[in-house]
């Protein structure tokens, strides 16, 4: 008898190891077992054939294994039923529409028969688990078991009733319904698995292909042929509570069953807010064409669905809100967040369409007022009518005079104060003489002086704001000391003042925390961003911050999660505030082009260069239309296109775009900027791949003084000027000068970068290389290897970063006389 749970894990561990080696190691796994081997290769050959074989249940491949078999049941008598001919395919096996011939009665069902190839004994107890499954429910909206048996010829068979309709989706789409009608259209489905749930079943593949819709519109789910009851003692054998081959469709699959944990009633949970997203956008959640199981397995429990309203273009703002709130609460990763029970969910639906509020949402008053002004909006609307009349008049008089002189007041006060800032270089007043000439430095100097000793004590908003003014100088000039001895001040007083999410506190806030990322302490900006981002999204909510300064702090937060080596995070940060750029006017589109260009860069990050590239493709093309498009924007594309094009190996493309970039920087920046650095340092080693050494260190060299100049080492990018030069030394044979510039660089990113960040892993894979060069096997071994597992962990499959490492190993080995170590990396 074939080890069904042997055959899962050998076909699971068997995909992760390549071809070449795969048949040594199946010898090892299946030890002599040949019926275990044959099992498990025909899998391999059949997975490895399949167009989108993850995108499909197991069952439909089976039966495409079988069909040989399937063709001989047509005209067979099964008990009292006669097989026409085959409508589907499942897991155990073949479902065909049948007639009943045993004279008594005329009718049609569903035959669904198991082969008797494959009636193995495991399989048999789920056919028998099925039909007492099937034989226990009874709902309007659930297939009804008609009959059981075994034919003649030991084919264990159940009849159903046979549906005929199309599948959900298929349906609502065709006929190109309301929402209104969708959504009642699914509640339907939930009472019938919540129904299934009340009776300790959990069907645990819901998805469209199992619910058709009769011509009438009445919703039928099908197939509990994955089915486990909750209670397990209702099993033949309470051992098994787990599919052959993790039987399931993985587009509709919660993220537990994908990873092939234990199963609740969340499972299926997920998988009708699946299929509730669908129905609202037109379109799943996630498109999972062509990815791995585990590419699958990372999208699920990495990353947070859009908002339906997103993906429908038609339905956008009806979506929006509550029915977008519904479907993500059913689709959350971990299923203790989803909805408790299928009641609820569907309740929460229910209080939706009649204008009540939501369990998806937070029970604010606000909140509470609006939906009850909603539902009785007449009545309410007639009692309150005079009462708004008298006083919305007198109140809104009183407060907007209020503010007014307030803001006046406020304005006139920072208005003096600056034009005496201004006054600091005239020569009267003792800040400028014959020699020496003011600068802004002394200004600010002058400025915070006479901050210092004006008495504000009653105007504590003023002086705020005049700190916020003066540290946001300093900081912009580099006096990092300063500008947070300034922004320090005026973010406590503010929050004594507004509060913690006021926008006046928040915007001292960001300015405060890219401070300290320019300073290189990230972890202090992100413990900050922690504190503020709750805030933020609530202000965002209550519309107290408006959509642009929303999504500019979400990607400042994003660059600080870049830099803290969790790009994944970062990811998730800049897609959420992404989708609400439909909501921040046209004179604002250049904070949706800077986010979508940090989109790219944390993508590059991950080695998706073919989806960075996309975007910023679409950014120029985006640029060149729009009549009011600045240098500085070109400029951005064409060198972040060029970094891409460098990382993988379109060298010439990429000299060309860096250089245009460096000749429009170098018009608008002065000659110490940052910007214009790191442009230098990307022609460096672009030169360096091209084996021209000589252009390589004179750009190294400048980019070098840039930073000196205007950063410190804690700069992100320092670190890999340095690996930069210290390869080109290593090739033009200034071997010490090489290592030692190698080894500061690996140094820094140790005291500044998780060891998991991919540039930790690309500077030891340069000092790796460096050392095999000069036969040092021994050192060099440890540091290559790590640097490969490293980007291997954190990198797409498709990286080039993941090639270079393992090209390294080849060589290192080759040259260390151990080819049977660097076979092991010839895959990559």
């Amino acid at each position: 008898m074939t080890d069904w749970q042997k055959v899962d894990e050998g076909v699971a561990a068997a995909v992760e190891i390549e071809t070449v080696r795969r048949s040594a190691w199946l010898d090892k796994f299946c030890a002599g077992d040949d019926d275990l081997k044959r099992e498990i290769e025909s899998l391999l050959a059949f997975e490895s054939d399949a167009d989108g074989f993850l995108e499909q249940p197991f069952g439909p491949h089976a039966a495409a294994l079988l069909e040989s078999e399937s063709n001989g049941f047509t005209g067979k008598a099964f008990g009292n039923y006669e097989v026409i001919r085959e409508i589907g395919s499942g897991g155990m096996g073949a479902v065909f529409l049948a007639r009943r011939n045993d004279g008594e009665f005329d009718q049609l069902v569903a035959l669904k028969i198991i082969r008797q190839s494959i009636a193995e004994s495991h399989i048999i107890e789920r056919f028998k688990r099925e039909r007492q499954i099937l034989a226990s429910l009874n709902h309007p909206n659930i297939a009804k078991l008609l009959d059981g048996g075994v034919s003649g010829s030991g084919e264990p068979f159940i009849a159903m009733e046979y549906i005929e309709g199309e599948q959900i989706t298929d349906f609502v789409s065709r006929q190109n319904f309301s929402i209104e009608f969708k959504i009642k259209l699914f509640i339907k489905v939930c009472s019938a698995v919540a129904y299934a749930h009340r009776n300790l079943v959990i069907h645990r593949d819901v998805k469209p292909g199992n619910i058709l819709v009769s011509p009438d519109g009445e919703p039928k789910l099908l197939d509990f042929g994955l089915a486990k009851l909750i209670d397990e003692s209702l099993l033949s054998d309470p051992t098994q509570t787990q599919t052959a081959f993790r039987a399931l469709t993985p587009a509709y699959a919660s993220p537990e069953q994908l990873k092939g944990e234990p199963l609740t009633t969340a499972s299926d949970i997920y998988s009708l807010g699946v299929i509730f997203y669908e129905l609202l956008a037109g379109r799943r959640p996630f498109l999972f064409e062509g990815k791995s199981l585990n590419q699958i397995i990372e999208t699920v429990t990495g990353i947070a669905p859009q908002p339906p309203s997103s993906q429908s273009a038609l339905h956008s703002q009806q979506l929006k809100g509550d029915l977008d709130n519904i479907a993500l609460m059913a689709l959350r990763n971990e299923a203790e967040r989803r909805y408790v029970t299928v009641d609820q969910f569907t309740d929460d639906i229910e209080r939706y369409i009649k204008g009540m509020p939501v369990l998806a949402r937070s029970n604010t008053l606000t909140y509470r007022t609006s939906k009850y002004l909603g539902r009785h909006r007449i009545g309410v609307s007639a009692a309150i009518l005079v009462f708004v009349t008298l006083i919305t008049g007198v109140v809104i008089s009183l407060w907007q005079t209020r503010q007014a002189r307030l803001e006046k007041a406020k304005a006139e006060a920072v208005s003096k104060f600056l034009q005496t800032m201004l006054d600091a270089s005239s020569p009267v007043n003792g800040l400028q003489s014959a020699d020496h000439e003011v600068t802004v430095k002394d200004v600010l100097n002058d400025a915070s002086t006479r901050l210092a000793n004006e008495d504000l004590s009653g105007q504590p908003e003023i002086q705020a704001e005049l700190q916020r003014i003066i540290g946001s100088s300093y900081y912009n000039l580099g006096q990092y000391d300063l500008a947070e001895q300034n922004l320090t001040a005026a973010l406590e007083t503010q929050t004594r003042i507004y509060g913690e999410d006021n926008l006046e506190t928040l915007q001292t806030t960001v300015v405060l925390a890219g401070l300290w990322v320019a300073k290189g302490d990230n972890a202090k900006a992100d413990a900050f961003y922690r504190s503020s981002i709750p805030y933020l999204r609530a202000a965002f909510k209550n519309r107290t911050i408006p959509a642009d300064y929303f999504l500019e702090s979400f990607c400042d937060f994003a660059i600080v999660r870049r830099a803290q080596g969790d790009s994944k995070e970062a990811e998730s940060l800049l897609r959420e505030s992404l989708s609400l750029a439909s909501q921040i006017p046209e004179t604002f589109h250049g904070i949706v082009n800077n986010s979508r260009i940090v989109l790219a860069l944390t993508l590059a990050d991950q080695g998706r260069f073919y989806d960075a590239t996309q975007i910023i493709v679409e950014e120029s093309e985006a640029t060149r239309l729009r009549p009011d498009a600045l240098p500085i924007e070109r400029g951005v594309n064409v060198i972040f296109l060029g970094r891409f094009q460098m990382e993988m190996c379109n060298l010439s493309e990429a000299e060309k775009n860096l250089a245009e970039g460096e000749d429009i920087y170098r018009k608008i920046f002065s000659q110490s900027k940052l910007e214009l650095g790191d442009t230098l340092r990307l022609e460096a080693e672009t030169f360096y791949l091209e084996a021209k050494y000589v252009e390589a260190e004179k750009k190294i060299d400048e980019a070098l003084q840039i930073y000196h100049a205007s950063t410190n080492v804690s700069y992100i990018n320092y670190p890999t000027a340095l690996r930069v030069k210290g390869m080109i030394y290593s090739r033009t044979h200034r071997i010490s000068e090489a290592e030692k510039l190698l080894r500061e660089a690996v140094a820094l990113r140790v005291q500044n970068l998780p060891s998991s960040h991919f540039m930790s892993a690309t500077d030891d894979g340069a000092l790796g290389e460096f050392l095999a060069n000069q036969k040092r096997f021994d050192e060099a071994e440890p540091l290559l290897l790590k640097s490969f597992e490293s980007l291997k962990g954190n990198q797409s499959s498709e990286s080039p970063r993941i090639r270079t490492a393992a090209k390294r190993l080849r060589e290192l080995y080759i040259a260390w006389n151990k080819p049977e170590f660097a076979e092991k990396y010839a895959v990559y």
